[in-house]
């Protein structure tokens, strides 16, 4: 299987609103939104052009759809992570940090290792620019769990308030390491 990925276009959204939609989708993610085609819309266009407006300024966002060898079968993005609002700060992390987000929105794909395989080839493509990774998965998402770290994510601590696991990716061979 040869994972790829495909910076997202408006073309992927009709695929994003069947993901975005579908239960093993909806569990962890937005699960308080009806997507609609519009919705998606509005939400994702900025995205294709690799921001997303907060407070007024726009702040880089890089989207992806990822294909297990020519079929898309999920979502991931990378970001900054101290410029997007969490459930609580982020103390006591290193200061260059991503986080991401990713899915496998096929459901005939979940199961097979795809997810770790995907997260651990993005991070090698498009995670250079940072020293480390970070991911929140809720604690109870054990596949999320178990994904990141297979893919080579660290649990830093849980956060009994939030139901979230800090876990942490340490860009390997980096000389600035903080």
């Amino acid at each position: 299987m040869k994972i790829t990925f495909t910076p997202l276009a408006e073309s992927h959204f009709p695929l994003l609103l069947k993901w975005l939609e579908a239960p093993h989708v909806k569990a962890w993610w937005d699960q308080d939104v009806k997507w609609t085609p519009e919705l998606v819309q509005e939400k994702y266009a900025a995205y294709v052009k690799g921001y997303k407006i907060v407070n007024g300024i726009a702040k880089a966002i890089h989207a992806y759809i990822i294909y297990s060898d020519n079929t898309p079968v999920g979502y991931i993005q990378i970001y900054n992570a101290y410029d997007f609002a969490r459930s609580k700060p982020l103390t006591g992390l290193p200061s260059s940090l991503a986080a991401f987000d990713v899915f496998i929105g096929e459901a005939a794909y979940l199961k097979q290792g795809i997810g770790s395989q995907a997260i651990a080839q993005f991070l090698k493509e498009q995670g250079n620019s940072y020293t480390h990774v970070f991911a929140d998965p809720e604690k109870s998402n054990f596949a999320a769990i178990k994904a990141y770290e297979k893919a080579g994510f660290k649990k830093r601590k849980e956060q009994p308030d939030t139901s979230e696991v800090w876990m942490i990716f340490e860009q390997v061979g980096r000389s600035d390491l903080s």
